[in-house]
Formats: structure tokens, sequence, C-alpha cells
């Protein structure tokens, strides 16, 4: 897409500077892991404060950022949009964010997901990358360009989607939906009815109507995690969600999306995280217990049953954790106690 095509979507685009109608923007990313040839959205301060968060890089120079004309007008005066224009590409403003984040994600979903192949499974059109030491039984549907890895298991009713990566030594058991875009590592184990990568629950409120978010990013699963029956874990919007090495949800976990979840987190039955929340290494979470749309968690915090952080809220890692050196009985043994016990 070009830079001028935003403008047809919507009328209240205006460049900034650097206003090259032919300039090519591949797609869309988060402020806080912008990504090259693509372009983020500033609303406020608090967009601004978290930008490249999850990212290495301290200079944008491929991106480009797109700010809501009220925010704008609040900072083009100051050292922070001088600091904030030495970053970016180009950049440009909006009346509405949200309103555009809807109509500018549209296109952008249509070019990945506009012609896949669901109905013909990948396997019949030789467009699949299926191990020959995988084990797929009868009644599997593995959409084109979909791979599969060696010694993998893949159970009766499951359906593996166009553009899908399964790793080595997996498990899916029978049932279990996984859309395009996702990526499971090697030797997880997900349960029956398991979903993976469907759309996030993403709709902003716009003259009298939810408009849709487009999600584009998908999900990514890596090694050794479990996933219980009748899981969720939505796609990204515009950054994949994750979770981490190791970790393992109960039955009846929802991920929300662009969630990043750390590496050997439990999770036990109808816990959640919203959208865009995240914990780091060693959480643990009880029944029911949760984190609001952007909470974030440090390493080692450990929650009781139907315990919720509040949103945007951030803590600290734990002063006490599990210890990943420690015998696993043992380990166990202190994260179930200690769930017994939250001090906020």
């Amino acid at each position: 897409m070009k830079l001028s095509d935003l403008k047809i979507l919507d009328s209240s685009f205006e460049v900034i500077y650097n206003n090259d109608e032919n300039l090519l923007v591949s797609g869309i990313s988060n402020a806080q892991k912008p990504e090259p040839n693509t372009f983020i959205f500033l609303k406020s301060a608090l967009f601004t404060k978290n930008l490249g968060r999850l990212s290495s890089e301290e200079q944008f120079k491929d991106t480009g950022v797109i700010f809501e004309k009220k925010y704008f007008n609040s900072i083009k005066e100051t050292s922070e949009f001088n600091e904030l224009k030495g970053k970016f590409k180009w950049a440009a403003v909006v009346d509405n964010v949200n309103y555009s984040m809807c109509l500018f994600s549209k296109p952008f979903y249509d070019s990945l997901y506009g012609e896949l192949n669901y109905q013909i499974d990948g396997r019949q059109l030789n467009l699949a990358d299926v191990d020959v030491d995988a084990e797929i039984a009868q009644n599997v549907f593995i959409g084109s360009h979909s791979k599969v890895g060696k010694g993998t298991i893949i159970m009766s009713g499951a359906v593996i989607m166009p553009n899908v990566e399964i790793g080595d030594n997996t498990v899916i058991y029978p049932n279990t939906v996984i859309y395009p875009y996702s990526k499971i590592g090697n030797g997880c184990r997900l349960h029956s009815g398991v979903v993976i990568g469907a759309d996030g629950f993403g709709y902003n409120f716009f003259k009298g109507e939810h408009l849709k978010v487009w999600h584009l990013s998908g999900v990514i699963i890596e090694d050794n995690v479990e996933i219980g029956a009748n899981s969720t874990v939505d796609g990204g919007a515009f950054i994949p969600t994750k979770i981490g090495e190791g970790t393992k949800l109960d039955n009846f976990v929802q991920i929300g999306h662009n969630c990043q979840v750390g590496k050997h987190n439990v999770m036990a039955c109808q816990a959640g995280f919203a959208g865009s929340s995240e914990s780091d290494d060693y959480c643990a979470f009880g029944a029911g217990a949760g984190l609001a749309p952007g909470a974030r968690v440090g390493k080692g915090c450990q929650f009781a049953a139907r315990t919720i952080v509040s949103e945007n809220a951030v803590i600290e890692a734990a002063q006490y954790h599990l210890d990943p050196d420690k015998d696993q009985s043992q380990t166990l043994v202190l994260s179930l106690y200690s769930l017994l016990e939250f001090h906020p």
C-alpha cells in the first residue's frame, strides 16, 4: 500500500513530514515494537511512554507514525515532538486514531487472508510440508503452506489452517483448531477443543457502532508448552500473541490478543489475560485469576484464585519466586502454597 492510499481510506489523514505519496508501507505494527516499513499509532502519552519497550532498536528510521490530532497539537511545540520526529521516517495525523485503526487494518488483513485456501487440503495440492515421521489421523485438515515437524501427532478432527508451522514431537488432540500464521514449537501438547489464533476481541466504538480492528499478527507458542482442553489463545492485532517456553495452561484458559506470556508460567482453570497484558517468567495464576488490559507483572509473581490486576498496572518482580534450579517437586509445592497468600 502506498502512503497516498491512506488518505483515500481516511480523509482526515494528513502527512506532517516526508510526504512521499509513492512510499510503500507493508503493514501496521505495535508502538511497543515498531517494525521496518510499517507504521504505528500514537494516541496519547501512554503510547509514547511505552514506545519501543519490546524492541531492541532505539531508532525507527524505516517506520512511520500516525498521531491523533488532539495529542499531536498538545506536543507539537515541545522537545518531546522534536525527539519523536528524529526517530521516524514519516509522520501524519488523523482526527481519531481508533477510527483510523479500523479503516487502515482492513486492507492489510485482506492482503494476508483474502486469498487463503480453506477448502482443499494442502497435501492434495502438494503445498503442505508434512514430515514423513509425523502421524496424521484420518479426518485432519492441513492447509496450504503449512508445515508439520518430525514425530508430531495430529489426531482426528483437528484443523490446521494455511500458513501454520508446527514443530517436532508436538501432540495435537482431536478437534483442535489452529488459525493461519500461528507457530507452534517443539514438544507442545494442545488438548481437545483448543483454538489458537482466532481474532482477538478488538473493537473501537465510533458513531454508535462497534467497528472491528482487523488482526494481522497471529500467535507464537514456544517449545514445551501445554494447553488444556477448550482453552483459547487469540491472534495479535499488530504484534503476535506469545506464550513462552515451558508454560502450562489449564482447561478453559483465555489469552487475549497481543498478550506476552513469559516462560514457565502456570495458569489454573478459567484464568485469563485481557488484551495487551504481560507476565514475566515463572508467574503463577490461581483459578479465575487474571490481568486487565495492559497490565504487566514481573518475574515470579503469584496470584491467588480470582485475583485481578487492574488495567495498565505494573507489578514488579517478586522478592521470592520460583527457582528454576530447584527440584521439580519442590517447585510445585512452593507454587501451590504461595498461591494461598497474596499481598497486593
